[in-house]
């Protein structure tokens, strides 16, 4: 019984944590196809530009893609979660 009591979150907690989620993920899909699409000497200068360097960068664009998919679900299976219902009582 405890652990139910301690899985427990508000639901203006929810409310809130569930479209940070969502937007998060979809800055981090983007940020991360910008890094696999763009060639180090061209990315804008807060993504850290690196002169004379044309390969894109592979593995921050793939980090940055699997960590915005992963907030997208948890996001979206946060939104569709049921609150739970009152057990039967006879």
């Amino acid at each position: 019984m405890q652990s139910d009591r301690l899985c427990r979150v508000p639901r203006y907690i929810v409310r809130i944590l569930v479209p940070l989620a969502v937007v998060i993920g979809l800055v981090l899909v983007a940020i991360g196809i910008v890094y696999l699409t763009v060639a180090c000497e061209e990315l804008p200068g807060i993504l850290g530009p690196t002169p004379g360097d044309t390969s894109p960068r592979i593995a921050l664009g793939v980090v940055g893609v699997v960590f915005g998919v992963a907030a997208l679900v948890v996001g979206f299976m946060a939104a569709r979660r049921r609150p739970p219902t009152a057990p039967l009582q006879s």
